[in-house]
């Protein structure tokens, strides 16, 4: 059983997590802001899924985050990578018009699990030669050198020189993709496509959450996605058209595994005979199209 949104929502709950604050370049990473990630999770503007591999993943264009396979509740090395994924999270809801570099968003999210991890055990560390080993080490190092173990360490802002060495070793390092982008490639962020009021609650996180990390969702049938697509509403309606992409969003991210590879393989091309793929590509746009694709890939 993958990590909860519940275990997303205690993450960003905690005291530790929350008195972080430095600058990553122009990135501000701040407890707040965070917070702001928790708000949106609880108001649906951002959802979560638990996913089916070892490592936690952001999409900003779904707004869709989904945990690591690992058996909940998270130990704080899970909440150190949920952690990594709010930061990435965080950028997307402050930097709607994608200025962020994908080197600077990456290096953020890694020094705010390092700084998260050293805090929570002060003794963690990692040594050796090979490029992830010393970009780890290098990572550990950076966080204690600006006393971002502690609260002294507030508000400080990493060296332009540190963050270059650290984001050469990271385009260098092997089995992920950083290297494919430039230094000054963007596109990690794009706003969220919801964005609701927020809700508030006085009930612990953790009892506020449980109900709906283990919700159980009925996958959406074809007559139901059918009724769905041929919702009329007026060329100008564009919150219309909005609720109902965002319906379908979640209810092919909550669908099961084997329904959302089903629509996949039926929406990948438009299918003469099939109604329901017929309607999915008349009756939406190529963006709406494209992002719940991207829902049902994610699941993959």
């Amino acid at each position: 059983m993958p990590l909860t949104e519940g275990d997303v929502l205690d993450t960003l709950s905690d005291s530790v997590a929350l008195g972080i604050e430095f600058y990553v370049d122009k990135i501000h990473i701040k407890g707040e802001y965070l917070t702001t990630v928790r708000d949106h999770i609880r108001a649906g503007n951002i959802l979560v899924k638990g996913g089916t591999q070892d490592l936690a993943f952001y999409d900003q264009v779904t707004d869709v985050l989904l945990t690591q396979k690992k058996s909940p509740p998270a130990n704080d090395s899970d909440r150190a990578l949920l952690l990594h994924e709010c930061v990435h999270a965080m950028i997307d809801v402050y930097d709607p018009d994608g200025t962020v570099t994908r080197h600077m968003g990456e290096l953020a999210a890694y020094l705010t699990q390092t700084t998260y991890s050293v805090r929570k055990n002060p003794s963690s560390n990692r040594n050796g030669t090979a490029p992830w080993d010393k970009f780890w080490g290098d990572l550990y190092a950076t966080v204690r050198a600006n006393k971002l173990d502690t609260s002294a360490g507030n508000g400080v802002r990493i060296p332009s020189a540190t963050l270059e060495n650290l984001r050469r070793q990271l385009a260098a390092l092997p089995f992920v993709n950083y290297g494919k982008f430039t230094k000054e490639a963007t596109g990690v962020s794009d706003g969220l496509t919801r964005r609701n009021l927020f809700l508030s609650s006085d009930e612990p996180v953790s009892m506020r959450s449980s109900s709906v990390s283990h919700e159980t969702y009925v996958d959406p049938s074809d007559d139901y996605l059918v009724r769905t697509l041929m919702e009329a509403y007026a060329s100008a309606d564009v919150r219309g058209y909005g609720s109902r992409l965002r319906r379908l969003r979640r209810d092919f991210l909550y669908c099961s595994l084997s329904r959302a590879h089903e629509l996949q393989k039926r929406f990948s091309v438009r299918k003469r005979g099939d109604r329901l793929s017929e309607l999915f590509h008349d009756r939406l746009s190529h963006g709406g199209r494209a992002i719940l694709l991207r829902v049902l890939a994610l699941r993959s």
